[in-house]
């Protein structure tokens, strides 16, 4: 473990002694009430990997990432006076190793026990010429950014770890930083700063419960309390390096983002579906839920954590009929979003929620929260603060090289579709995951189609 181990090693573990056992976050608490059996609450994020994964190697990088992680090493206990609180343990997440290619079939997408386990399962599915590495974890203990932070602190273990690789330094780490976890958005805030978060708080969620928006299964026959899963994990499609430029060109043309543009097609996509399901939309409310990633400055020395808000932009089925009308108006929302971190709005909704007692009833309760969910990766490159080399379209690390991600958030009740968006440089994958209760592989595959047909439209309008 010598070539791995990080000099400051010993001032992490005593600067955790002193910050465990750790409070909870409002967000951490919602997502712990959250997981049930039939929905886990549990997040995918699956690296990809040019070469076979040793397990030697593998083995110290894990470790090491895992000692960079404490959350990922944590258990949520009851205390008396601060309630839920994070406490560490010497417990390590369950592997499963097998060949590449080989089914997530071991305790996938059960819910696991955070009073009695650590929130990470691990996947390795190594091959000759391929291999990959499924990180399954709560979405308590972390968010995609966290995620990728924790495969950042894998690839400088496994890299070196290797045998005559050349040994690379891995990202500063400050744990402190735990201390403000989605609170560190926010510069300087006043006690005005303060008032106006709690009104704007007040109306993001009276408008949250009063525009009711329609499910992705609307139309559907209700399953039943005693329903088997009918498929699990996710799919995916790889858009074309062709449609990728042309996507990239058309959205610096109209002057928006490329995610206002996969929003916009979402939406498109999402209203075909619950009409081609027989339930006209007309008026209707469809909603997706868009979470943002709360990080302030310097925050990228922070320990792998979930540090996420959720915006909800909720439009009219009858707007899906003007396109150019949608894209503009999602394209102004989300500026507005992005530019003052309105999803923090969330957080704070969800800490007067659990003050007041009513937790229960919002994780509990029968209506949709959010028709699907959009989250946008990005290239998970580009956050690394370590430098590995460059080869081959992806990172070299030891002996192989990682050049692609997959990642998706979990589904809930009555929120039946998480989608995702993960670029490299010259690619965009799409994945969604579906409600496994609900609908097949095949129909999940149909969808993303759906999804990527309409992206692929959208391209073709800069060719």
């Amino acid at each position: 473990m010598s070539q791995v181990a990080d000099v400051s090693q010993t001032e992490f573990n005593a600067s955790l002694n002193k910050l465990f056992p750790l409070p909870l976050s409002p967000v951490e608490k919602f997502m712990f009430a959250d997981g049930r059996a039939q929905y886990p609450m549990m997040c995918d994020a699956e690296a990809r990997f040019q070469g076979t994964i040793e397990r030697g190697p593998f083995e110290e990088a894990l470790e090491f990432a895992l000692s960079r992680a404490p959350i990922f090493r944590s258990v949520i206990e009851h205390d008396k006076k601060r309630g839920d609180v994070w406490r560490l343990t010497d417990l390590r997440p369950e592997v499963d190793w097998n060949d590449y290619g080989a089914d997530h079939e071991t305790c996938y997408d059960d819910l696991i026990d955070l009073r009695q386990n650590v929130g990470l399962r691990v996947y390795v599915r190594s091959g000759s010429e391929r291999s990959s590495i499924m990180f399954h974890f709560h979405h308590a203990c972390a968010d995609g950014v966290g995620a990728f932070a924790f495969i950042e602190d894998f690839l400088a273990g496994y890299n070196n770890a290797t045998p005559g690789a050349k040994p690379v330094t891995p990202r500063k780490l400050e744990p402190g930083r735990l201390l403000n976890r989605c609170n560190s958005a926010l510069e300087n805030p006043t006690w005005v700063k303060g008032l106006r978060d709690v009104a704007s708080g007040v109306a993001s969620a009276f408008r949250f419960f009063a525009e009711r928006p329609l499910p992705l299964t609307s139309g559907l026959p209700t399953i039943t309390t005693n329903a088997t899963r009918k498929q699990n994990g996710f799919v995916t499609q790889e858009l074309s390096h062709e449609t990728t430029v042309a996507l990239r060109r058309f959205s610096s043309e109209s002057k928006v983002t490329l995610n206002d543009l996969l929003l916009r097609d979402l939406f498109l996509t999402v209203h075909e579906q619950i009409e081609m399901q027989g339930f006209p939309i007309r008026r209707r409310q469809l909603r997706v839920l868009m979470p943002q990633n709360l990080r302030g400055r310097g925050d990228s020395a922070m320990p792998t954590t979930n540090d996420v808000g959720f915006a909800f932009l909720t439009r009219r089925g009858d707007l899906c009929n003007m396109p150019d009308a949608l894209r503009k108006s999602l394209a102004w929302e989300t500026g507005a979003i992005r530019s003052d971190r309105l999803s923090r709005y969330f957080i704070g909704g969800l800490a007067g929620i659990q003050s007041v007692g009513a937790q229960p009833w919002i994780v509990n309760g029968k209506f949709c929260f959010a028709t699907a969910v959009l989250t946008n990766f990005g290239n998970s490159w580009r956050r690394f603060a370590t430098k590995l080399p460059v080869a081959n379209g992806g990172l070299v690390a030891g002996d192989v090289v990682y050049d692609c991600l997959i990642g998706v958030p979990p589904v809930r009740p009555r929120t039946a579709g998480a989608f995702s968006v993960t670029t490299t440089a010259d690619k965009i994958f799409l994945t969604l995951k579906q409600d496994p209760f609900f609908f097949t592989r095949e129909e999940s595959e149909d969808l993303l189609a759906l999804f990527a047909q309409k992206v692929t439209q959208t391209a073709e309008l800069a060719r």
